[in-house]
């Protein structure tokens, strides 16, 4: 793994054109594996700096690329209708559709429930909400309390029915100590 490192440093040293640490380079006076491979990469390195391209690309041949590259390109027309179909997906289309089909039905509702309560008088309204209240104070109270009564009366009832069947007995004192 050491010699892994060393390697990488060396190598990187060589593609940044900087001199080895001077840590590195007494590593690699040491070591036979580490300067054979310095050597070996600062050879390479110089063979493929001072390397000429043998080869130039023809016009013909680029131009035919391009040709076949324009070829393969699909018809803008076509690209502009597949556009909204993958920029919105299909539930989100749904749930527009749902969003508008709620939004229209509870305007129209509005509307209606609107037009109904102008026809109607407000002093009416005023009166039936007056007398709904004096019922709802008078009777709430009986209703609300009404079960609790009523559980009362059936305690009430079956502890009489205990003392007729049990005989009885003295009731329980406490027992009071005296010091």
């Amino acid at each position: 793994m050491k010699t892994w490192l060393s390697k990488w440093k060396i190598s990187n040293a060589l593609d940044n054109r900087k001199p080895l640490s001077p840590a590195m380079e007494c590593a690699v006076a040491e070591s036979e594996e580490l300067r054979s491979f310095a050597e070996r990469s600062a050879e390479l390195d110089r063979a493929l700096k001072n390397s000429r391209r043998d080869f130039e690309t023809s016009m013909e041949l680029h131009a035919g690329i391009m040709r076949a590259v324009r070829a393969a390109e699909p018809d803008a027309v076509s690209s502009r209708q597949t556009f909204w179909p993958r920029l919105i997906p299909a539930t989100a289309l749904v749930l527009l559709v749902f969003f508008g089909v709620f939004a229209a039905s509870h305007f129209f509702r509005e509307q209606a429930t609107v037009s109904k309560r102008i026809g109607m008088s407000s002093l009416a309204d005023a009166s039936s909400a007056i007398e709904l209240s004096g019922k709802l104070v008078s009777e709430l109270p009986d209703a609300a309390l009404s079960p609790l009564n009523d559980e009362g009366l059936r305690l009430k009832h079956d502890l009489a029915n205990a003392k007729k069947i049990s005989p009885r007995q003295p009731p329980l004192t406490p027992a009071v100590t005296s010091s």
